[in-house]
């Protein structure tokens, strides 16, 4: 990886003393409690092990195996080509939905994972708040006593406490349901001990070969494998009823379902490349976002500073000081977002382009 710009350090700087905080606040939380905090590995694991959907995958694969084991018995009283060859096209087809069942439960486990880490900071951000909107209190109410102040000033910075404390309430059930959601995508009880623990998001550009990867994803997408053993299965069985022997009908038939094919073949490729590009369209966007974002949680936390010097100076009015609140939140709220919202773009990229999902390292 070449030099990053000054611009993207400070973004990777921001966000590393961020999770660095959430990480000793995890460590802090498992010595006092008997909660168990698990990685994004040990979360995938745990969802393999417990995933009703990925179950029935690998017991429709079984089935298949079995049917086609019939069908190789079968050839040996009634031979017919075109039935081994569907009973093929049904085991292969079994196999590829069962590794894209894998794959899917890996990309809903990182979405989980990664929002219940996301409202784990948004409560954070909320409670650094609500401390905040606490201190402004205490200087309005000695402002008062000192007779700098009015009895509104005070009435407005209780109403932002308690407009912050309800904050951090939204927050921390927001959490709560985060993280039930995480527990229900391992396969868990909904109250089980169970918490994201090791804080693992990419937060450094990583530039892909679109054209590269849409190219892989034509080829490998499981719907797209899955027509392409239709299609040479419909092929097949043009192939043997055009003779003498089978009733036109049958052949017209045939023709029809290989043509049918074909069409579901290209409106496949069409969707798909297009879902591809909505995808890295929306990864890029992030990436683009988060040092914008960075430089406005920098530039909201210095107006606060100043705001709050200005207050007890009585150079401003108390509302100019709870919008300078209000942005710091405001300002920090998008950022985190930002993080997460580019971590999850990157995974559903690689899910469109075929690219495993599961086990995928950071950063590759």
């Amino acid at each position: 990886m070449g030099v990053i710009p000054m611009e993207k350090r400070s973004w990777l700087t921001w966000s590393l003393v961020v999770l660095l905080v959430m990480g000793l606040a995890v460590a802090a939380a498992a010595q006092a409690s008997n909660i168990q905090y698990v990685t994004l590995e040990e979360a995938e694991q745990i969802a393999m092990e417990n995933s009703v959907k990925l179950r029935l995958a690998k017991l429709a694969l079984e089935e298949a195996q079995f049917q086609y084991r019939q069908a190789e018995a079968a050839m040996i009283m009634r031979p017919s080509p075109v039935t081994l060859m569907q009973a093929q096209a049904g085991l292969d087809v079994a196999e590829q939905q069962y590794l894209t069942a894998l794959d899917e439960l890996a990309l809903e486990v990182r979405t989980d994972y990664f929002n219940a880490l996301r409202m784990e900071n948004l409560l954070a951000i909320a409670q650094e708040g609500l401390e905040s909107a606490r201190r402004h209190e205490e200087v309005a109410q000695k402002k008062l006593a000192a007779g700098t102040a009015t009895r509104l000033d005070v009435i407005k910075a209780s109403r932002n406490v308690l407009n912050s404390e309800a904050g951090v309430s939204q927050a921390r059930h927001g959490l709560e349901l985060a993280q039930m959601k995480f527990r229900q995508t391992l396969g868990l009880d909904l109250d089980a001990p169970v918490l994201p623990g090791e804080v693992a998001l990419d937060v450094e550009p990583l530039d892909v070969d679109l054209k590269r990867d849409t190219e892989y994803a034509l080829a490998n997408r499981d719907e797209i494998k899955q027509l392409l053993l239709a299609i040479e299965v419909a092929e097949k069985n043009v192939e043997i009823s055009d003779n003498d022997y089978t009733p036109v009908l049958t052949l017209e038939q045939a023709r029809l379902n290989l043509a049918k094919l074909k069409l579901q073949m290209e409106q496949a490729k069409e969707g798909l490349a297009l879902q591809i590009k909505q995808s890295h369209a929306a990864w890029k966007e992030a990436e683009e976002r988060i040092p914008v974002l960075q430089k406005g949680v920098e530039e909201a936390v210095e107006m606060l500073r100043l705001s709050e010097l200005s207050y007890e100076a009585d150079m401003i009015t108390s509302n100019d000081l709870q919008d300078a609140q209000i942005g710091v939140l405001s300002a920090k709220n998008d950022l985190v977002n930002a993080i997460y919202d580019y971590n999850l773009a990157k995974a559903r990229y690689f899910h469109a382009v075929a690219r495993p999902v599961a086990g995928q390292p950071e950063g590759q």
